[in-house]
């Protein structure tokens, strides 16, 4: 009878140990990149939230006209009002109420219609959406 040649248990072991290697950093690589992309998800949901809940305004309406309608912020914190929306109009402003201010409506925009009693009008501020009428 004839001997079998085959290769020895330590080279085995290593061919093995190699091919376990080349499969695990791929996998390694996929899955810390899953990780890191759901970390910055749950830290921007986080940062939303939190700008959220640091938001503290309310609308003082005397009537519907833009100088009569006044933001007042009693929080602490500044809201930096990025948007304006009247009526599917998108009307792109930059101002910060700070803290314990009260401003009109028309401080912020001049671009907005002589009266709102029938519109609906949201505002972007601190990365949110607010209604103000509507």
């Amino acid at each position: 009878m004839k001997a079998k040649k085959g290769i020895s248990e330590m080279f085995g072991a290593l061919l093995v140990t190699l091919i376990t290697l080349a499969l695990a950093v791929p996998l390694f690589i996929y899955f810390n990149s899953l990780r890191s992309t759901n970390s910055q998800a749950i830290g921007s949901s986080f940062n939303k939230l939190n700008g959220a809940l640091s938001t503290e305004f309310t609308v003082i309406t005397l009537n519907y006209t833009p100088n009569k309608i006044y933001l007042y912020n009693y929080g602490d914190t500044p809201i930096y009002i990025t948007q304006l929306i009247v009526n599917k109009q998108v009307i792109s402003v930059n101002y910060e109420l700070k803290a314990n201010q009260i401003v009109p409506l028309s401080n912020i925009t001049s671009n907005l219609p002589s009266n709102l009693a029938n519109a609906t009008v949201i505002m972007k501020a601190n990365g949110n959406y607010y209604t103000i009428i509507g």
